[in-house]
């Protein structure tokens, strides 16, 4: 048995899957202030009578995204080595910032070692600024992390957490590196409460199975290994939404995906089946990171979103200021429109009815209902047709390769949220197309993180001229001989693959892509010395495998 929970802004959903079966689900309101407080009153809802039988138990949580959206990060005290050829300055915008000298050079040869009295300078006044999260970047550090081991061995234990830039990621570009390098800092001491949370309240009851936290890619990684790397769980919940959406209603051809919520509607797209991916990496915060991502969007119109006139039209959205009217709320939303029309029975009908005679006094209630969910579904398709033509301006990748089409021919749209069912004939009015809202919609987020399996992703960088390799994610940099070839670096990188899973918990032999290759020879002297090889493998974003099949 799996427990997958989603926790959303105001509700957490939690779902207890037995194989392929649903055999529980449960909604509890969260507190964003005390979110382990919430998850476990859900666990308690959800954990068998039999707790041997539960295997995993899977989270998809706001945390992070919650730290970033409403600026409660830690302070970061980065140490930055950019070496020579650029004014290093712009990359000093996450706060407290010293660049220290030495140099690395971009086929990873060490130029020049750094000050150890530089180091300790900074130490010091961090240390007196009361940073306790610091975060290290050296420019080619994905080819030699040298120096980022050298610093961090050298700053020793007088801070409490230390996050390295080639151990975020072995993808170039060093701005994104730092930006994600400070941000994997910034949120490591709120993800270390959380977690400790989560563990004393699993033991409190006896829970000792595996827990795992989703990852923005649509993968799963294990609480231990999310505490070194707590910016892969960013968008956690727009992921969950993704494959869920694939778990309960996936298929051939392409697809529109809606998430509709109480604040907003996440939307995603399935092209030949299958998800899209922001392979280098999501802007969070304003910053370019290498976190890499399921393309989604938000906009800002959910069920419980302000409604107000202006020029004659409704103004939905983007913020919602409480509870519909229906519900005891200050002011009308489409979530009173849908109880006006007899397509959600909650709250008070008589209220909700007041509500759409605060936006249109002299019309019938009915009227002006349809007109606000007429005008809500068109605001819905507007921002996915300025998704579809953003994402279509550049190249596009599924979670397995480069996508070489140019556009999407969408047979279908998928909807799942709470609003979902009340929704499902405006949304086909406006998009002509089968609107599909499956069973237990309302909670397919949490069916899509109890689905997910675990990914892994891994990067190799080969010079073989120089009889050197570097695996940046696990801090490898060995010697090899001038031979070593492209079969050599996948039979390396399937093997580190395999051990990452197998430390995360993965018991079943892992299905590895290759999803760049590049390999280029090293030419002195006129004649061949060596091989410069890149390369990226993965297990692959997707749906676990269960018995009895799939949902």
């Amino acid at each position: 048995m799996i427990i997958g929970i989603d926790v959303g802004g105001t509700h957490a959903d939690g779902v207890l899957l037995d194989g392929a079966t649903l055999v529980a689900k449960h909604k509890v309101a969260v507190d964003q202030a005390h979110l382990h407080e919430s998850i476990i009153a859900l666990l308690d809802t959800l954990v068998p009578d039999d707790r041997r039988l539960l295997e995993r138990i899977h989270l998809s949580s706001t945390l992070c995204t919650n730290a970033i959206v409403t600026g409660s990060l830690d302070p970061v005290g980065m140490l930055i080595q950019a070496g020579p050829g650029i004014n290093p300055d712009y990359l000093a915008a996450c706060g407290q910032t010293w660049f220290f000298d030495g140099a690395i050079d971009h086929r990873g040869h060490v130029i020049r070692d750094p000050d150890d009295g530089l180091i300790d300078e900074a130490a010091a006044a961090m240390a007196k600024a009361g940073i306790s999260s610091v975060g290290i970047v050296t420019k080619f550090s994905y080819r030699n992390n040298r120096h980022e081991r050298y610093i961090a061995d050298h700053l020793g234990s007088r801070f409490a957490h230390v996050s390295m830039g080639h151990r975020i990621s072995g993808l170039p570009n060093f701005p994104r590196r730092v930006y994600s390098t400070w941000l994997n800092a910034a949120l490591t001491p709120q993800f270390l409460r959380f977690k400790e949370s989560i563990e004393q309240g699993l033991a409190h009851r006896g829970i000792d199975c595996p827990c795992h936290i989703l990852k923005a890619d649509g993968g799963t990684i294990p609480f231990s290994r999310a505490s070194e790397f707590p910016c892969e769980s960013v968008h956690s919940g727009p992921s969950a939404s993704v494959m869920g959406c694939l778990a309960l209603a996936g298929g051939p051809g392409d697809a529109i995906l809606l998430d509709i919520g109480g604040t907003t509607t996440d939307i995603s797209l399935f092209v030949d089946g299958g998800p899209l991916l922001e392979p280098y990496g999501i802007n969070i915060a304003g910053r370019p990171t290498l976190i890499r991502a399921l393309n989604t969007v938000s906009a800002g119109l959910g069920g419980d979103s302000t409604v107000a006139i202006e020029d004659g039209g409704f103004l939905i959205g983007p913020y919602r200021s409480g509870p519909p009217m229906c519900q005891g709320g200050a002011g009308p939303t489409p979530t009173d429109a849908m109880v006006v029309l007899g397509l959600l029975n909650i709250g008070s009908p008589d209220t909700a009815q007041a509500a759409m005679r605060i936006l249109s006094p002299a019309d019938p209630p009915e009227q002006t209902a349809k007109k606000l969910l007429d005008d809500f579904a068109a605001r819905i398709g507007d921002a996915v047709t300025a998704m579809i033509d953003l994402v279509f301006s550049r190249p596009v990748y599924t979670v397995a390769a480069l996508l070489h089409r140019r556009r999407i021919t969408p047979e279908r749209v998928i909807v799942i949220g709470g609003p979902a069912a009340a929704l499902k004939s405006f949304l086909e009015t406006r998009f002509g197309l089968p609107c599909i809202v499956p069973p237990d919609s309302e909670v397919a987020n949490a069916i899509g993180a109890a689905r997910t399996r675990l990914t892994v992703q891994a990067t190799l960088y080969a010079d073989s001229a120089d009889g050197r390799v570097s695996i940046p994610e696990i801090s490898c940099l060995m010697n090899i001989s001038n031979s070593f070839g492209m079969e050599q670096a996948e039979a390396k990188l399937h093997e580190v693959i395999c051990d990452i899973a197998m430390e995360m918990g993965m018991t079943d032999q892992p299905e590895i892509d290759f999803i760049e290759r590049l390999e280029m020879n090293v030419v002195r002297g006129f004649s061949t010395s060596g091989k410069i090889i890149n390369l990226k493998a993965q297990i692959r974003p997707g749906l676990a495998a269960v018995k009895g099949g799939s949902l």
